[in-house]
């Protein structure tokens, strides 16, 4: 009878700690090791980047441009040598993205692709929102924002007040690498 128990016990708690263990990618550990592929383009911009056109706008957008840390971008372009790869790899970030902790802000379809907005947080506090766009005759790209307890609304608020730093040595670098994708 003890043997029996002590096994139950074993058995209960190895359940406990394979269902515990998060098994799912992420999209953090994705873009780290598509980085080091050298077919993916990948750049990663700091939020000091991102200006405002206008010194004279309200304390609520400057405050929403606070909550930005930094913005990450991830492609991978296609082409004849590359068509297995850009289809697994696709793949992949579309399962990444449908984790439940994943939420889907925006769904558009076009005629050769799709682009979806998903987001990680709450509604009304976002940690990351994600852009996963895909187009089968040119490839993918990923864009993470990453901030801390960014509102949606104010986010696209900020959008339509924002510049970019011309001349950062990120910019030209996003810049040449942009002019580059066909």
């Amino acid at each position: 009878m003890k043997t029996f128990f002590k096994i139950s016990m074993f058995a209960f708690v190895a359940a406990i700690l394979a269902t515990s263990c998060e098994t799912a990618p992420s999209l953090q550990k994705y873009y780290a090791d598509s980085k080091e592929n050298n077919a993916f383009i990948s750049v990663d911009l700091p939020a000091s980047i991102i200006q405002l056109k206008d010194s004279d706008v309200s304390e609520e957008v400057k405050k929403t441009l606070e909550t930005i840390k930094k913005v990450n971008f991830l492609a991978l372009q296609i082409n004849d040598a590359n068509v297995d790869l850009f289809n697994s790899e696709k793949e992949k970030v579309g399962k990444i993205l449908k984790n439940p902790k994943y939420k889907q802000l925006v769904r558009m379809k076009t005629l050769d692709g799709n682009v979806t907005v998903n987001y990680l947080g709450e509604e009304d506090a976002i940690d990351e929102v994600v852009i996963f766009g895909s187009d089968s005759k040119r490839g993918f790209a990923i864009v993470r924002v990453i901030g801390e307890k960014m509102n949606p609304a104010e986010i696209f608020n900020l959008a339509q007040e924002i510049k970019l730093n011309g001349d950062s040595q990120q910019f030209k670098q996003l810049e040449g690498l942009l002019g580059s994708i066909k």
